[in-house]
């Protein structure tokens, strides 16, 4: 078990065996290379990629299918090959989340999700040419956005 300070939930104690490990860290944040996945609320949709080195550095993430069930994405050989993935099915996507409090809206970055090997955990933010998708996908509007704010202010 390792533990880890974070702003939002505290001390965590983590299993060292549950460290997402990304090489190139996230776009604007490749300083940190190593993050855990933690739960907000049991049930929630939302979850929290927070950084192991930096406390303040955490990120929302969705699983992008549960808010666009036609999201589909083309993994190049090369990210595929990066990850060491043999199957599909062995890549979990995230994709970040966005609340703009002006426009009362949630947005998901369709764009740039970041892919998880399951089975070693190795990490990596890709970067897709689908012209399909954006940056802001709006996935929700005033009360979910408030919701979301709320929990970001109370963690």
């Amino acid at each position: 078990m390792v533990k880890i300070q974070t702003t939002r939930f505290g001390e965590v104690e983590v299993s060292s065996s549950s460290i997402l490990r990304m090489d190139a860290g996230v776009l604007g944040f490749e300083q940190c290379k190593r993050y855990v996945l933690l739960e907000d609320k049991p049930e929630s949709p939302l979850k929290w990629l927070q950084a192991v080195e930096d406390p303040e550095l955490a990120f929302i993430v969705i699983n992008p299918m549960e808010f666009v069930p036609d999201y589909g994405m083309e993994l190049s050989d090369e990210d595929a090959e990066s990850l060491g993935l043999s199957a599909p099915e062995e890549a979990v996507v995230l994709t970040t989340v966005t609340v703009d409090q002006r426009a009362k809206e949630v947005t998901t970055n369709l764009v740039g999700p970041i892919v998880v090997n399951s089975r070693t955990l190795a990490a990596k933010q890709v970067v897709l040419q689908d012209e399909r998708y954006g940056t802001k996908h709006v996935i929700g509007k005033s009360t979910e956005a408030d919701a979301v704010l709320e929990t970001s202010r109370a963690a």
